[in-house]
């Protein structure tokens, strides 16, 4: 019985173990919290895993507390079976340790929990490069103005269509040919320059005028802040 009662205490209080009395009956007192030994045995030594020092560790405050609890009423419940005074000293300390324990779990500050970072927005859509009017369009744009018979009728169909579409230079070129009076051209020219892809080649467009007061205010439309 005794024998059975020595393994118990020797696996539930296995910090105990360390402070056993020598056979010359010296012992001593339990060392503070901080000095503690690890429960581990010889090196090698089957069931008892290598010392670690100095490693931080997050637990469960609650269940670490019930554990240590039944572990103390177990050793109250076995120190009640025996009254060998060896016996019940390994109890005492071991249940002193459980104690110490259970301060500094109950002491710890709480781990640091880092916030969790809302997640981000997917990357808005890449816009799509702006292409000038294609040849086959301008073309059939050119059919249609020059089958309307008035000049209005004629801006009417560019003011439908430029919104809707990019020029070059050399194409709105070819669209002001379509006009037969300067100022139906210039007409032509505020729909078109808000659409221009490459104003840096806008003096070519000087060419579409013959009047020097018509190629000023080309050059102000030109100008113009769009």
């Amino acid at each position: 019985m005794k024998a059975v009662l020595i393994a118990l205490v020797t696996l539930l209080a296995v910090p105990a173990l360390a402070q056993v009395p020598s056979q010359n009956g010296g012992g001593g007192d339990m060392p503070p919290p901080a000095q503690l030994r690890p429960a581990h045995g010889n090196p090698g030594t089957p069931g008892f895993p290598a010392p670690q020092q100095g490693t931080p560790v997050v637990m469960d405050r609650d269940a670490l507390m019930q554990q240590l609890a039944r572990i103390n009423e177990r050793l109250t419940a076995t120190g009640k079976l025996k009254k060998d005074k060896q016996l019940q000293k390994l109890i005492d300390e071991a249940r002193a340790d459980l104690k110490e324990v259970a301060r500094q779990v109950s002491s710890a500050p709480l781990a640091r929990v880092e916030p969790q970072r809302p997640p981000q927005p997917p990357p808005p859509p890449s816009q799509p490069a702006v292409q000038p009017i294609t040849e086959a369009m301008l073309r059939s744009l050119v059919v249609a103005i020059r089958n309307e018979p008035f000049a209005d009728d004629q801006l009417s169909v560019l003011e439908e269509a430029a919104p809707t579409q990019y020029f070059l230079v050399a194409q709105a070129q070819q669209i002001l040919r379509v006009f037969n009076f300067s100022k139906d051209r210039l007409k032509a020219m505020r729909l078109l320059r808000p659409r221009l892809l490459d104003t840096e080649n806008g003096y070519k467009l000087y060419e579409s005028f013959e009047f020097s007061n018509d190629k000023d205010e080309l050059k102000r439309i030109l100008a113009a802040q769009q």
